[in-house]
């Protein structure tokens, strides 16, 4: 939704412009039809002063409607910003996880794989190839369980 209206644009292009599309027509207009409004309505200005100046808030509003999407909205999601965001996530394991001692485990976030440093939450020694569910990260450490026992609770 955040992106605009996709279907509208023409087949040879590539990606939404970020100026020339319905989202920004309507804060164009919105900000244009407000000023406007007003100062036709509550001054005494030429209309040639009441066209200028609603077009210049007209143009402002879809300068902040680009820039507040940029900042906030459509903020970069390619990698997990927050450890929370990979809790139950499936894993494998591609290092032994030792008695209490740390392995490594792999798994795919956001298409990318990731490999990270990971312990047994269960302090039981898990071998290579085991299908593993990261519970969280502690300092770069994943805690990890076994997807067998995750899968009985379920």
């Amino acid at each position: 939704m955040l992106h605009g209206v996709e279907y509208t644009r023409p087949k040879s292009a590539q990606a939404p412009s970020h100026f020339f599309n319905l989202p920004s027509y309507a804060a164009c207009g919105f900000g244009f039809g407000v000023v406007g409004y007003l100062l036709a309505t509550r001054t005494s200005l030429a209309d040639w002063a009441t066209l200028v100046l609603a077009a210049i808030a007209g143009s402002l509003a879809v300068a902040g409607m680009v820039t507040l999407l940029a900042t906030w909205a459509l903020r970069d999601t390619t990698a997990p910003s927050d450890d929370h965001e990979i809790q139950g996530q499936l894993a494998i394991v591609t290092r032994d996880i030792q008695l209490g001692g740390s392995g490594e485990i792999r798994y795919e976030a956001f298409g990318k794989q990731v490999r990270v440093a990971a312990q047994a939450i269960s302090g039981n020694q898990l071998p290579v190839g085991s299908e593993v569910v990261i519970d969280r990260i502690e300092n770069g450490v994943a805690m990890v369980e076994e997807w067998a026992i995750v899968e009985q609770r379920l």
